[in-house]
């Protein structure tokens, strides 16, 4: 595919807050698609990882645009009408996990409509399971939706376990970048694990009972 991955069907909610939150209209999970919004992700990934986190040196503009940008399509975490969190996915080599991989071509052998995950940042009051959960969610409904079969990611090595409980295998040993090791790391969406096909029902369920009940 060339360019952004497809923005049809462009909310994974309808819009709507993500039901089963304390507050049911607390969140909303979507793609981004203003202008403000792609200004509050750049924002956000300034805040998480050049001042809090520094992975990337200091751009002097209290914004950091991700390499990838004009490949990539965000899904955002909104509340009171303030983006809270982000992730972004591209179906576009070169592939970020490349990079970490010892052998590039072993991403031959998967399927070749691949979707890559990359990057997550959390505004440090809202780091809890639901933004996650709802990211991880739309990023899911979205691949399944738009028919791709393998995700893969550069996950930090010492959150592997997380990952593999969410159906990734590693591809690789670890690799060093900067100062942190990261896995090479693929999710094959026909094999999921019983918990985690679980909750995308329920997931799915609540966002169904939510748009009947507007």
């Amino acid at each position: 595919m060339n360019g952004r991955p497809s923005t049809t069907g462009k909310s994974r909610d309808g819009g709507k807050s993500l039901p089963g939150a304390p507050d049911r209209r607390r969140y909303s999970f979507k793609l981004a698609e203003t202008p403000q919004e792609l200004e509050a992700i750049h924002r956000l990934l300034y805040r998480t990882f050049v001042c809090e986190i520094p992975r990337y040196d200091d751009p002097g503009t209290d914004c950091l645009v991700d390499k990838y940008h004009e490949r990539n399509l965000y899904f955002v975490a909104v509340r009171k009408g303030s983006v809270c969190g982000m992730t972004a996915v591209h179906d576009r080599p070169p592939f970020s996990v490349a990079g970490a991989l010892d052998d590039p071509k072993v991403l031959d052998s998967l399927s070749p409509h691949l979707l890559e995950a990359r990057i997550f940042a959390v505004e440090p009051r809202e780091r809890f399971g639901l933004v996650f959960a709802g990211l991880a969610c739309s990023i899911h409904d979205y691949a399944n939706s738009k028919g791709y079969r393998d995700i893969v990611i550069t996950g930090l090595a010492d959150r592997q376990e997380m990952y593999e409980r969410m159906g990734f295998r590693p591809l690789g040993p670890p690799a060093l970048r900067g100062s942190e090791f990261f896995v090479p790391m693929v999710l094959d969406l026909s094999h999921l694990p019983k918990k985690v096909k679980r909750d995308l029902d329920r997931w799915n369920r609540r966002k169904g009972a939510a748009a009947q009940s507007k």
